[in-house]
């Protein structure tokens, strides 16, 4: 539950032509309590302090993106933490970009919202994981490998792979793989973007799971049409 929390906001950043460095404070300064349970209503005192940094460091086909967050909460302090690279072969047909991304949350991490999406697997990690299977946000880590080809201007394409590992399993085993196609096709001011996973649970619900029934493979398909002004 989110409880209807209050933050207060501060960001400092410094944006130059290699990168962005950036500095985030926020403060939880109320939670409605009657919707609040234990966990959400640690957002009321709550403190967090973040620093980021993204960009290519002045060197053209290099993206380097990364971000640490520490939490004073009532039941403790948790943290988070991402580091990600990947280069462009823009003298390549189709530019292909490969990246790898690790990402880890402590076991009690609090995500509050999930941030600005640069694409697949920056807003949600794994579209069938991070939207059915999770919580992933906290008590995790996280491989990611990506591929991405741009074909032509209007369309864009990609394959990710995430790998989920579980850091307590006393609090659920939610250990597993996932494979993701997707495709971007922009047709004036409209994204038309299909995409396929493919999920492998380590364990069902019987097990310590989040699957419930068996850890059989799981086939998901979706189609999203956004308008962009």
């Amino acid at each position: 539950m989110k409880a209807k929390p209050e933050l207060g906001v501060a960001v400092l950043e410094h944006v130059a032509e290699a990168g962005t460095l950036g500095l985030t404070y926020v403060k939880g300064l109320d939670v409605d309590d009657k919707l609040a349970n234990p966990f959400s209503a640690q957002r009321d005192g709550l403190e967090v302090v973040s620093l980021r940094g993204q960009g290519n460091a002045g060197v053209k086909d290099l993206f380097l993106s990364g971000e640490y967050a520490r939490q004073d909460k009532k039941l403790g302090d948790e943290s988070a933490w991402y580091l990600e690279g990947g280069w462009t072969f823009s003298d390549v047909a189709w530019q292909p970009r490969v990246g790898y991304r690790y990402t880890r949350y402590s076991e009690g991490y609090d995500p509050l919202f999930s941030g600005f999406s640069r694409g697949y697997g920056t807003w949600f990690q794994g579209e069938v994981a991070g939207n059915y299977a999770g919580p992933f946000q906290r008590n995790a880590g996280i491989h990611m490998l990506s591929l991405g080809l741009t074909p032509r201007p209007d369309v864009a394409m990609g394959l990710l792979y995430f790998d989920f590992d579980t850091l307590d399993r006393s609090q659920g085993d939610l250990r597993g793989k996932e494979l993701d196609l997707y495709l971007d096709w922009t047709v004036g001011h409209f994204t038309i973007s299909p995409l396929v996973g493919l999920y492998q649970p380590e364990k069902s619900d019987a097990e310590g799971g989040s699957q419930q029934g068996s850890d059989d493979l799981n086939l998901y398909s979706q189609l999203v049409v956004s308008f962009g002004f």
